[in-house]
């Protein structure tokens, strides 16, 4: 009976060996990828494929180089970016690269009938690449209003009134 006992024992830690190993042996299925030389001329190239892709329409584009906690789904995202208008002009006014895993690009963009105060865009790197971070951004466009042309960013989380309208 103790035989049959250490053996059973014996055999539970060699699979629990043998799954640490598998567990830790493949990172857990994340890899580390090693940031770019020059992280901000990365990102900032990232940004401007983005903006470029937006006033071509290039929606796969689009969605390749963004990430959007927004929407559930891709037919969603996809939707909506469809339904926003198309930029005509962009500036980049600064860049803060003071984390190089998180890149912030400050850019004034321009549209046909108006001209967007400057907003604050965060490019995360990602899997080996940098990636747009989209979020709501509020901008006050009220000519009369006494906090004309300000920017508010909201939390990040899934907007499920947004992921509804465009399903």
């Amino acid at each position: 009976m103790k035989i049959a006992l250490r053996k059973k024992l014996a055999c539970l830690i060699v699979l629990g060996g043998v799954l640490t190993v598998i567990a830790t042996g493949f990172g857990g299925g994340k890899e580390h990828f090693k940031l770019p030389d020059k992280p901000k001329e990365a990102a900032v190239s990232t940004f401007s494929e983005y903006m470029d892709a937006s006033m071509n329409r290039d929606y796969d584009k689009m969605l390749s180089l963004s990430d959007d906690y927004r929407f559930k789904t891709e037919r969603a995202r996809l939707n909506f970016l469809k339904a926003q208008g198309a930029p005509i002009d962009y500036r980049i006014m600064s860049v803060d690269d003071s984390d190089p895993s998180r890149i912030v690009v400050s850019s004034i963009t321009k549209y046909e009938d108006m001209e967007l105060p400057p907003i604050k865009y965060i490019l995360a790197f990602e899997e080996g690449d940098y990636k747009l971070q989209m979020r709501n951004v509020v901008v006050n466009m009220i000519p009369s209003s006494p906090d004309y042309k300000t920017v508010e960013y909201e939390p990040e989380k899934v907007d499920d009134d947004l992921e509804n309208n465009f399903n």
